[in-house]
């Protein structure tokens, strides 16, 4: 899956999306960064708010692994999910939302960890 295509499957929906990435976080942030995740989020808006806080927290902690693409990869997110949030006209909500876990994904790989393979 190319990150501007949306998943079909259990997480298709938007809700569905917006929880995956809240799952996706919560696995290693907390530890790594120190952002607490709360146990859900409702709809694109919270995403942008829980990314924008990662990214954030990235800029100020010194990461193992590739750092560097990491914080890339989490502000890129961070973009994508405002634009989501936003959802002008034309705007794919569940494609952006795609590409923000697939770039929270990306970081968590940078960063060393694993990430198991989904499809």
């Amino acid at each position: 899956m190319s990150a501007g295509t949306a998943p079909e499957g259990p997480y298709a929906g938007v809700d569905g999306l917006c929880e995956d990435i809240r799952g996706t976080l919560a696995e290693w942030v907390p530890r790594m960064l120190g952002v607490r995740v709360h146990r859900s989020v409702s709809g694109p808006a919270e995403v942008a708010r829980l990314v924008g806080a990662v990214a954030d927290a990235a800029e100020i902690t010194l990461l193992p692994g590739d750092g560097a693409t990491a914080r890339a990869e989490l502000h890129t997110a961070a973009a994508r999910s405002s634009t989501a949030e936003a959802g002008h006209a034309g705007t794919d909500v569940r494609a952006e939302l795609a590409a923000v876990r697939a770039g929270c994904r990306r970081a968590a790989v940078a960063l060393g960890l694993r990430v198991p393979v989904v499809f």
